[in-house]
């Protein structure tokens, strides 16, 4: 078992280093990087058993991108936490986009990243009286996907209730459907999430039916092999 942790900061590597070893965990196991091309230089030796990864470390340069999605997608039993980096967003929670890929602040309270360890890592440790973790990867329908891409691309309710010929009552609704499955209310932490999710893989699912997840999941897994 060992865990890989891509991040500049060398205070956020102790705190990950010091959460992990919680879970059980030996320093040994833990290796701290501060770069893609280390990681994937890490993951042709090895396959770590949970990866996190800044996304200064890839957002702003589209070959560092492209090679971290290769490298999820080369890695689909390991579970990679995305930290957003951007404190301006007001966004304190997580969300799986993926099976192995959940995006989260980086100003999430510990807590919270300690039990998403923990079940992880530890699953026959987890209190009874915790309330379960919900990780299943966000999912929408195609209606309030045709909203989503209307929206982040600046139309405004009204317009887009006219192009979809819907009333603009039932767009509010879709927004506020959208708004709570991805758990963030903020425009901009929204749009940040979406470029995200765009760049780690092949968007945000739409249907959220178990069936569709599965085959979606098999699909990506069948296009890498191919």
């Amino acid at each position: 078992m060992s865990s890989l942790i891509v991040d500049k900061c060398y205070y956020t590597q102790l705190a990950l280093q010091t959460l992990l070893q919680h879970n059980g965990l030996k320093k040994k196991e833990i290796l701290s990087l501060t770069d893609i091309s280390s990681l994937q230089e890490c993951c042709n030796t090895q396959t770590p058993e949970i990866i996190f990864v800044n996304e200064e470390c890839f957002l702003q340069d589209s070959t560092e991108g492209e090679r971290l999605r290769r490298i999820i997608n080369a890695h689909p039993d390991t579970l990679f936490f995305i930290f957003i980096s951007k404190e301006n967003l007001n966004y304190q929670n997580y969300i799986p986009i993926r099976n192995n890929i959940i995006i989260l602040s980086k100003s999430i309270r510990t807590e919270i990243v300690d039990r998403l360890l923990e079940h992880n890592l530890n699953q026959k440790r987890l209190q009874e009286e915790q309330e379960p973790l919900d990780l299943t990867p966000v999912s929408l329908s195609r209606t309030e996907s045709d909203i989503l891409k209307m929206w982040m691309s600046g139309l405004d309710t009204v317009v887009i209730s006219r192009q979809l010929n819907i009333k603009e009552k039932t767009v509010s609704s879709h927004k506020g459907n959208i708004k709570r499955k991805v758990k963030i209310h903020n425009k901009q932490a929204i749009y940040h999430i979406v470029k995200l999710t765009d760049t780690l893989t092949t968007g945000v699912y739409i249907n959220r039916s178990r069936a569709y997840l599965e085959a979606a999941n098999s699909l990506e897994r069948a296009n890498l092999a191919g």
